[in-house]
């Protein structure tokens, strides 16, 4: 059973990656999610292979040194910082792993590098295998380092995150540490601990075949789906920019947003950004962001969706709404998922918005 699950686990993942490498050149980032699963394959594989034909140990055994790295390349093109040359000292450790392969292999016959790693060699290559483990584990935690450092750029720069936010990236890396952290007990104590480890990568490859063909950034080309984001570059210096934050740019800005606010009711359209904003006020998004931090106390995101609550908060007194759903008043408010409608609404309120309406529906005065 259990090699059955293994051999299944392997062919998925074959299955899976060949597809993605293929579009490296109509989305990069895919590439580095190839080679992530083919080395949850390969690893999958190797255990059932070297137990009917030993003499090809090794050949099975180079992403030990790599997975770690393609998943942290994988987050980071994602998260539109991009993998330059610069990038490439993250293989080392796989080049030295490969090297070593290659040259035992060169010396030895599989079967006798097998015998001479599990006999007298086989503390320093537990060891070894641990040490790779560490690593790759260190470069789930980078990733999910790299995800939180982007999320807090998008509410920066975006009023709705849902479908730029990569949650479903976040769970991927915990996956993969949750392998790392099974493969000790599986090493050392095997048993169910090993069939947990076989099931666990079975799962985190399902997860990425089921899960990701629904998310468009992965299987779609960039003409067919939203390009991951990354910051915008930055626009030519205008006058707030040369000045810096003056108290009359500080109070400019602040008198146009209030019009902007009270007339243009900007906040309504469901995908304003900071730079559309930035536009109308007459200054850089550099400077409105600081603006918004500094003197209002808050993100971008938080600030154009506190808008969004105090309007919808007005919907919900008008009687003339008491027909319409949550959901209806939500989007006529500009909020774009229901998520941060109510997560918002609970932020600033302190309490949920189906709450809020039993007990102001229909009512006058200040909003609060």
């Amino acid at each position: 059973m259990l090699l059955g699950i293994e051999y299944s686990t392997g062919l998925l993942g074959l299955f899976l990656a060949f597809p993605l490498m293929a579009m490296t050149r109509t989305r990069p980032a895919n590439f580095w999610l190839g080679m992530f699963i083919l080395s949850v394959s390969l690893l999958s594989l190797a255990f059932p292979v070297y137990a009917r034909l030993p003499q090809l140990f090794g050949l099975f055994d180079w992403p030990l040194a790599g997975v770690g790295a393609f998943s942290y390349f994988y987050v980071r093109g994602m998260t539109g910082l991009g993998n330059s040359r610069r990038q490439l000292f993250h293989l080392i450790p796989l080049a030295l792993l490969v090297c070593a392969l290659a040259y035992g292999r060169s010396r030895l016959s599989g079967i006798d590098m097998l015998r001479l790693l599990l006999g007298e060699w086989q503390f320093l290559f537990s060891m070894l295998l641990l040490g790779f483990q560490v690593l790759a584990a260190m470069y789930a935690i980078a990733a999910l380092y790299r995800l939180r450092q982007y999320r807090h750029r998008l509410r920066e720069q975006y009023s709705s995150v849902e479908r730029r936010e990569l949650n479903w990236l976040s769970w991927l890396c915990i996956s993969f540490i949750a392998l790392l952290i099974l493969w000790i007990p599986s090493n050392l104590l095997g048993g169910v601990w090993g069939l947990l480890l076989v099931l666990g990568r079975l799962l985190t490859l399902y997860f990425v075949g089921w899960f990701g063909l629904r998310q468009t950034a992965v299987f779609l080309a960039p003409a067919e789906a939203p390009r991951p984001v990354a910051l915008p570059p930055e626009p030519a210096a205008d006058k707030y920019a040369r000045s810096g934050m003056t108290e009359p740019a500080s109070r400019l800005i602040g008198q146009r947003l209030e019009h902007w606010v009270a007339q243009d009711r900007g906040y309504l359209d469901p995908d304003i950004k900071l730079t559309d904003l930035a536009g109308v006020v007459g200054t850089s998004p550099q400077l409105l962001s600081q603006y918004l931090n500094d003197v209002r106390g808050m993100s971008f995101f938080d600030y154009v969706n506190s808008l969004r609550v105090a309007e919808i908060q007005k919907l919900m007194r008008d009687r003339g709404n008491d027909g319409r759903t949550l959901l209806d008043l939500a989007f006529a408010a500009g909020f774009s998922s229901k998520s941060t409608f109510n997560a918002s609404f609970k932020k600033i309120t302190g309490i949920a918005p189906s709450s809020w309406r039993n007990q102001h529906a229909g009512t006058s005065g200040p909003i609060g």
